[in-house]
């Protein structure tokens, strides 16, 4: 809403982090002026900050994580400016405060495991809102605008149905539903290739009606980072600096290697090089 654009951004050094969740906390609790006369929908994104999710995932090796941070950091913003295209109000759950996002509120999460921070950061958005709850991940390049309102297209006023965006991996990228779903979320398997078939499967013994979007691939594993260069990228034309950055780099890690052999020369080793294939 308008307030919270006009809220100066500031930098999270030197920030109280408790202090500034408490408030935003407070603030989220409150509904706007603009939700009490028409029903928004929220856009949840649920996240860690760019630089964890980085040193989580190792999409590339350690001497080469800069360039999977900034896409990490890039598909956040990506992930926010869809759920403005789609006339979202933003939310953004985070195990600790992230520098503030304009227009854009923090909210803290809750729990020990993946699956219990997410199911309380579902219901907690879904308290706050009056309209639809749209959960996303940061970790998703590909999603844009258009995703979120297909989402909330397919979802229309439909109480008894949810709509799913699948990953090719088995999990899903988009979530959205106007009800709560605290006992469907407690039956999925969370991190693992059948978290998606669970979810759909808890759902439908819930009676619940389940609409799919497009498949959009997440970034989990290094094979998955090398799947959306070269299948999926192509559609992010802004992003074609750090697209071509992070081709070079993989393609610098897939050269043959050069090692050393000793050879013996007048009794001392002399070292040669031998070239090879990396081992897979």
């Amino acid at each position: 809403d308008d307030s919270e654009r006009r809220r100066p951004t500031a930098s999270a050094r030197g920030v109280d982090c408790r202090a500034a969740i408490r408030t935003a906390s407070r603030a989220l609790s409150k509904p706007d002026r603009q939700t009490m006369t028409e029903p928004r929908p929220t856009l949840l994104v649920f996240t860690r900050a760019p630089e964890t999710e980085s040193a989580r995932r190792r999409l590339l090796p350690t001497r080469l994580a800069g360039g999977a941070r900034a896409l990490l950091e890039r598909s956040l913003v990506a992930a926010i400016e869809a759920g403005r295209e789609g006339g979202c109000r933003l939310e953004v759950s985070s195990p600790r405060a992230l520098a503030a996002i304009p227009g854009a509120g923090a909210v803290p999460q809750r729990g020990r495991t993946f699956g219990e921070r997410f199911r309380n950061a579902f219901a907690d958005a879904r308290a706050r809102a009056r309209g639809a709850v749209v959960a996303v991940g940061s970790d998703v390049p590909g999603l844009a605008g258009r995703h979120v309102r297909a989402a909330l297209e397919r979802l229309g006023d439909r109480r008894d149905r949810v709509v799913v965006g699948p990953s090719p991996d088995g999990g899903f990228y988009l979530l959205a539903s106007h009800r709560p779903l605290d006992a469907e979320l407690g039956r999925v398997r969370w991190c693992t290739r059948h978290a998606l078939d669970s979810l759909l499967a808890a759902l439908r013994a819930s009676g619940l009606e389940v609409r799919l979007l497009e498949p959009l691939r997440d970034l989990d594993r290094p094979q998955d980072l090398r799947a959306w260069l070269a299948r999926e990228a192509r559609a992010a034309s802004r992003w074609r600096d750090l697209i071509e950055q992070l081709r070079a780099q993989l393609a610098d890690l897939c050269r043959p290697l050069t090692p050393t052999i000793a050879i013996p020369v007048c009794g001392l080793e002399r070292t040669c090089l031998v070239g090879r294939c990396p081992p897979r």
